[in-house]
């Protein structure tokens, strides 16, 4: 057996506790590498007040976190990049 983080397996669990959209925007975060909230919107052809919450929510349950933070070249202004862990 291999010694995993508590966070981590936390984080594992909570995975079966996603609704549709929430693993939707996970694994477009996934897919991508690391995305702002406008990518991922994009990316799933959905508004971005859709992915908004679901990325918070998905943040709180210890799924993603930022990875950094850019300039989003569609508005001129820093965003947050988002990560799966």
């Amino acid at each position: 057996m291999t010694n995993v983080q508590q966070t981590s397996a936390a984080a594992y669990a909570s995975l079966e506790d996603l609704g549709e959209r929430q693993t939707a925007v996970r694994n477009a975060i996934s897919s991508m590498g690391a995305a702002c909230n406008a990518k991922i919107a994009k990316y799933l052809d959905v508004p971005v007040n859709q992915v908004t919450g679901r990325v918070f929510e998905l943040r709180d349950k210890g799924l993603v976190r930022e990875a950094y933070k850019a300039v989003w070249p569609a508005t001129g202004r820093t965003v947050i990049w988002w990560e799966t862990v």
